[in-house]
């Protein structure tokens, strides 16, 4: 993801893991200029999706935290 990216209000993050397509989207709140993710995870029985209440600082805190809760959630479904 380039750094660019994360300079506009809201973009989105498409990766893999464990052979398991992931999205997210990462956007910034105006009123508390804090950062938020929301996203889902594609798998063969369906989409899972996950989000957090938490906010962050920063869009690579936002990003880093999502990352996290998909390999978590893919991890726990594949065992």
């Amino acid at each position: 993801m380039s750094s660019g990216s994360r300079q506009s209000k809201k973009y989105k993050v498409k990766e893999s893991y464990r052979s398991q397509a992931y999205t997210g989207v990462i956007s910034l709140d105006p009123w508390t200029n804090s950062w938020a993710w929301k996203g889902q995870v594609d798998f063969n029985a369906g989409l899972h999706s996950m989000f957090t209440n938490r906010t962050f600082t920063t869009a690579l805190q936002a990003e880093d935290h999502m990352r996290q809760s998909a390999h978590l959630c893919i991890d726990n479904r594949l065992g």
